[in-house]
């Protein structure tokens, strides 16, 4: 949900890999790991991501964020 979150993100605000991981000081292959979920980004940057798009870490990590087709994301019952 994690790596969705920060596609969504990334996408709504019209930013590729290579953008936001120029933002953040990292490759633009550490932006795609963690969209892909293969990795998950350190808590600090994390909270540089909430800066850069204005959301909450709650938002990001939870997935209380709008999908791209405007419908709200929803956490998965397991």
């Amino acid at each position: 949900m994690l790596g969705r979150n920060l596609k969504i993100l990334r996408k709504k605000n019209n930013l590729s890999q290579e953008d936001l991981a120029g933002s953040l000081s990292v490759s633009r292959q550490a932006v795609c790991l963690w969209e892909t979920g293969e990795r998950t980004p350190k808590v600090s940057m994390l909270m540089s991501v909430s800066k850069i798009f204005g959301v909450s870490l709650d938002q990001i990590v939870n997935g209380k964020l709008v999908s791209q087709d405007n419908r709200p994301m929803r956490k998965k019952l397991t």
